[in-house]
């Protein structure tokens, strides 16, 4: 569990960090496009295929580009299995018995004060959306009743028994389940296969990109040697994670689907009171914070939540101490949006407090020469589509499209020798040189996203 506390240097730096909600991995720059193999695969293909860009790149990005994949032995229409007959003995409650139709039963549990009218005209809405979009993909088949019957009956069950509270008027985060809860050896529910195989048929896999492979085996081999790799990402989805679990996986194999599986999550904590999302949460290794604009919300929380900022730092910097911490975090503070003029879905920008908040914990973990930071794209609203509005009541609707998925990955961020920066540090002065050296360092990787994403058609 996360305990304890932290001090920092100024108020702004923990709010600033408490600017990032949900999200999950990492990679390199030139588009790659594998269907699922091992990563002693995807090394040969990546020497065997040296094809063009289709677009030009500066020479700190060159990259390789592979053939287009047409099949994935993984795909979601080679595995048309049924939820319902997959549940282990023991989570046999969740499998409805009552005969009724999925709107029917969602009514029913409504009129018995067991789910709330916005749980049942989101699922009715967000149900009836999924399978419209199953029907544009191959996984025709895909048992979407019994997935959307499980996801009811998770979502009611959080209403009797809300997972994250102590009780009604404690903040969030006071409970935890252990970290990686959702591991196969774990005696719960297992909500990450869920969350996964609920995503899979809404992916595109001929169309799908991953780039900067190299980059990704690279941070592979920092976390094989206990090294700590930090993803710096936009943030597009509230699937975020699920679609980097299913990337790894699916497009790039076991092995590397293990990283991602593991990858720690730094989140709003609005993800563990949202009932609806609380169990695609819990399919993940989350650490929480409360943002700035939530913290205000409740003065008289907000000593509560502030200290739960700093329990959450300190315990990332236990994970940097001890080393093989994979962390996924946006440092944008939220999703980004639609541009309404243009109608493109536009990278935030990044807050460079949020980075040097990163670097602080490691670098008081005594970690920051063995935390490696990679900047990662993420082109994920082509399936789970942002909404229009910033923040607002839970129970947001939710949508979904069949459509292909695209990450990359960029070089490592290596700070130069002898920066300013370092020099302004060791002398104690020059507090504007400093900041300058900041900004530079989350324009440089916010920059390098946006590349990216650009190349990836984001």
């Amino acid at each position: 569990s996360v305990s304890g506390s932290m001090r920092y240097q100024t108020p702004n730096y923990l709010l600033a960090v408490a600017l990032l909600q949900m999200a999950s991995s990492f990679m390199t720059p030139g588009v790659v496009r594998h269907p699922s193999r091992s990563v002693a695969a995807v090394s040969e293909a990546r020497g065997r295929l040296r094809l063009p860009l289709r677009t030009s790149v500066t020479a700190n990005f060159a990259m390789t580009a592979a053939t287009p994949s047409t099949t994935n032995p993984l795909k979601p229409s080679t595995m048309p299995y049924s939820i319902l007959e997959s549940v282990r003995p023991e989570f046999e409650w969740i499998v409805p018995k009552d005969g009724l139709s999925f709107d029917d039963r969602l009514k029913s549990y409504q009129a018995k004060g067991e789910l709330q009218e916005g749980d049942v005209s989101t699922l009715i809405n967000w149900h009836n959306n999924y399978v419209e979009a199953c029907q544009a993909s191959p996984s025709k088949k895909f048992a979407a009743d019994g997935y959307f019957s499980v996801l009811a009956e998770l979502i009611r069950k959080e209403r009797r028994r809300p997972h994250y509270f102590q009780g009604a008027d404690a903040v969030t985060g006071t409970q935890f389940e252990p970290f990686n809860a959702h591991a196969s050896d774990s005696k719960f529910f297992d909500y990450q296969r869920f969350s996964v195989d609920f995503t899979r048929p809404m992916v595109d896999w001929a169309r799908s990109e991953v780039e900067g492979v190299d980059n990704l085996l690279r941070a592979k081999e920092q976390l094989e040697r206990g090294e700590n790799v930090v993803f710096m990402s936009n943030h597009q989805s509230e699937s975020d994670p699920q679609c980097l679990f299913t990337l790894f996986e699916d497009q790039l194999g076991p092995e590397l689907g293990k990283v991602a599986s593991n990858m720690a999550f730094i989140a709003g904590e609005r993800v563990l009171r949202d009932a609806i999302v609380v169990p695609f949460s819990r399919g993940c290794s989350l650490l929480t914070v409360y943002s700035k604009k939530h913290i205000d919300a409740e003065p008289a929380k907000k000593a509560t939540k502030m200290a739960h900022n700093q329990r959450t730092m300190k315990h990332l910097g236990e994970l940097f101490y001890k080393g093989g911490t994979c962390m996924w975090y946006a440092p944008s503070g939220g999703r980004d949006r639609r541009n309404p003029q243009t109608g493109r879905v536009e990278v935030a920008d990044f807050d460079s407090n949020a980075i040097e908040m990163i670097r602080q914990v490691a670098e008081r973990a005594g970690a920051l020469p063995k935390t490696h930071f990679y900047p990662m794209a993420l082109v994920t609203s082509n399936i789970f589509p942002p909404p229009v509005s910033v923040g607002g009541a839970f129970g947001e609707e939710r949508r979904v499209s069949y459509g292909p998925l695209r990450m990359g990955v960029g070089p490592e961020m290596v700070e130069p020798a002898g920066s300013i920066e370092d020099a302004a540090v060791v002398h104690m002065h020059d507090r504007a040189a400093i900041k300058e050296s900041r900004a530079r360092r989350a324009k440089d990787a916010f920059d390098a996203v946006v590349r990216m994403y650009e190349r990836m058609g984001g």
